[in-house]
């Protein structure tokens, strides 16, 4: 709990529930430092879903109960899940608790909301994607791709975006796009084991590179997917930095979660202190994306990213001989 004024002191200090899809990591860390660097007088309830969406109903009978200041929520579908969509959804169950939604990567496709800026909605929040041009034309410097393959959950509303996404550019940027979506199992669910298969089949094709999106099933099972291109000596590029931090992707320019929970954290403040409403403040992606490289995954691959483009980017996993 951290402290504004005297005058606010004397007041109860406003409720923030925030809701978790594993735990507090480095997102949920930049939102509270933010607050507890603006002095803020909040407390701060945190349930975490431990990446299942069983325990979604309690939360939102818990926020309609309670009435927080504030709801904040982080990842796409736990923020589906407990705000609805811009035409149904669990929040009108809130009256008028304001909500702050981090880390969710299509806001607008997937529903959530009309627009950026004049959403309608009692919400506001921080998109976390670097623009996939910005994405696709890093990529093609460093690895110089004509071919380029993408594995994907074709159930996932953020992985089909970026299919669609990737195929709008294909033309325009001039590259084949080679994608295959994940078969379902019997039971109906994404079958991981076809995932080394379908690597195969992009391998077979001559695709230049591989594409890890926005895409929770694949990111669930990106080192299966990151192992399958290496043997292949294909490169793969992650739209977020844990795929290259933690399990082999060559590179990514992303947006550091850190900093968009301090961009939460100032909207929060906004909402709380400033009495703004949510509708009234932007959604926002934070400025100037950095790019990570794994310098273990650029040598086996064989693909260097040029030196202009190493000396900005965080380099990481470097061989202790080099």
């Amino acid at each position: 709990m951290f402290l504004l004024t005297p005058a606010v002191c004397a007041a109860a200090p406003a409720k923030v529930y925030m809701v978790l899809w594993n735990g507090c990591e480095d997102a949920c860390r930049g939102f509270q430092d933010y607050l507890k660097s603006a002095r803020a007088d909040v407390e701060i309830i945190r349930r975490d879903l431990n990446r299942k969406t069983d325990g979604i109903p309690a939360l939102i009978a818990e926020v309609a109960e309670t009435s927080p200041d504030l709801l904040v929520t982080w990842g796409t579908l736990a923020t589906l899940e407990m705000l609805g969509t811009k035409n149904n959804g669990p929040v009108a169950k809130y009256g008028a608790v304001p909500a702050v939604f981090m880390v969710v990567s299509q806001p607008v496709e997937s529903g959530l909301v009309s627009s950026l800026a004049a959403q309608g909605r009692n919400i506001t929040g921080v998109t976390h994607l670097a623009a996939m041009s910005d994405q696709l034309q890093y990529a093609r410097r460093v690895t110089g791709f004509k071919r380029l393959g993408v594995v994907y959950n074709p159930a996932e509303t953020n992985a089909q975006v970026a299919v669609d996404q990737l195929k709008r550019y294909a033309a325009l940027m001039r590259f084949d796009l080679v994608d295959r979506p994940v078969p379902a199992d019997a039971d109906g669910k994404p079958d991981a084991a076809a995932i080394d298969g379908l690597v195969a089949e992009l391998a077979d094709a001559k695709v230049d590179a591989v594409y890890l999106g926005p895409d929770a099933f694949m990111n669930a099972h990106r080192k299966t997917l990151i192992d399958a291109a290496a043997a292949f000596s294909i490169p793969v590029f992650s739209a977020s930095e844990g795929a290259v931090r933690h399990d082999g992707a060559l590179f990514a320019l992303v947006h550091r979660y850190y900093n968009v929970g301090r961009l939460a954290g100032r909207k929060a403040l906004k909402i709380l202190r400033d009495k703004v409403q949510a509708y009234d403040i932007p959604i926002e992606t934070p400025q100037r994306p950095l790019a990570v490289v794994n310098m273990t995954a650029a040598r086996k691959t064989g693909v260097y990213p040029p030196l202009d483009l190493l000396q900005s980017a965080d380099l990481v996993d470097i061989p202790e001989n080099e």
